[in-house]
């Protein structure tokens, strides 16, 4: 695994540092489901019929499952754009799919009632990604494929388009429109049953998966279409391939969580300073690893600074990574 990650020979401090680094992560997650406004002693955990049982088991470790999840899956979509249009300020929610499940979700809560972080919120929300994906499909399999900037700027053309109109049907609607809805714009973690975050994370593993196994794909992209027409790669097959899967997983995400600002972006960043890999592939596993257990702890903080009140937790993810990564700049720069 350690010699997979480093792209070359086994080299000693290099792996040294790549298990520690798994470790501090794997022992900040177990003890995340700990931490809350609710305490609870360890004899609780052994007793079905107490309080602290049915917290731990029912409501803390599913919600960790689905924080790690998003977390990593984010942090992986925001790698894989980076590489696919060339530019390191690509996130995920670059091509506007955040803002269709947001206009969708609004929608539903005004006209038809569905309550925010419903099934039936994020089937509106679903149904929007579905209409915007398949516009994107449909540019990046055109001719338009082989240019990245035409690409990049529709999508973010979109994106100001679908979010002026969430913009006047709030502002139209702010009577009917809730508190609750608003939080899908600076994100919130549902809460959910261990069956429900079992399916979710079943349901993003196949795209996290391919997104995976599609790591050559991107490292040739990655060198430029000229590059990887000579590898036997199609560039504009290539992109609109992984375009339309990771607008479907980020549809997904975004439907259940509201736009999660920071992760997508900054995290793929964090791992290169730190770790330098050498290719997509181990990106990816460290950027899902770095990225699930920062969203995790910063769900917990967002529940945990001013209890019973939970603060988006794109705010936090902001306020709490930001200062680090230009840390981190500074330091390698």
């Amino acid at each position: 695994m350690l010699g997979f990650l480093s792209g070359a020979k086994p080299l000693n401090q290099r792996n040294l540092k790549f298990a520690v680094f798994f470790l501090a992560l794997l022992a900040l997650a177990l003890f995340l489901p700990f931490f809350g406004s609710e305490t609870f002693s360890w004899h609780d955990l052994a007793s079905p019929a107490s309080p602290g049982y049915r917290v731990l088991w029912e409501l803390r470790l599913p919600r960790l499952l689905l924080t790690l999840v998003v977390g990593g899956s984010l942090a992986m979509l925001g790698g894989t754009y980076q590489i696919l249009f060339h530019n390191p300020l690509a996130e995920p929610y670059l091509l506007g799919i955040s803002s269709a499940v947001t206009l969708g979700v609004a929608l539903g809560e005004i006209f038809a009632g569905a309550a925010p972080f419903s099934y039936a919120a994020s089937a509106f929300g679903l149904s929007g990604a579905l209409l915007t994906t398949l516009l994107l499909a449909a540019l990046a399999l055109s001719p338009w494929g082989d240019a990245l900037d035409r690409i990049v700027l529709f999508g973010t053309g979109l994106n100001f388009l679908l979010s002026s109109t969430l913009l006047l049907v709030l502002s139209y609607h702010n009577q009917q429109m809730g508190a609750g809805g608003l939080r899908w714009l600076f994100g919130q973690i549902p809460w959910m049953s261990g069956r429900e975050s079992l399916v979710f994370a079943a349901v993003c593993a196949p795209f996290l998966a391919v997104l995976l196994l599609a790591g050559r794909s991107l490292d040739a992209l990655g060198l430029g279409d000229t590059v990887a027409r000579t590898l036997g790669f199609s560039p504009a097959r290539t992109r609109g391939g992984l375009v339309v899967l990771t607008s479907f997983l980020l549809a997904v995400i975004v439907s259940f969580t509201g736009s999660i600002g920071f992760v997508g972006l900054v995290i793929p960043h964090t791992v290169r300073l730190i770790f330098r890999p050498a290719g997509t592939r181990a990106l990816f596993v460290l950027s899902f690893a770095l990225g699930a257990v920062f969203l995790a702890a910063s769900d917990v903080l967002s529940r945990a600074i001013l209890p019973p009140f939970e603060f988006p937790i794109g705010v936090i993810t902001t306020v709490v990574g930001a200062p680090v990564f230009l840390w981190l700049l500074w330091k390698r720069h």
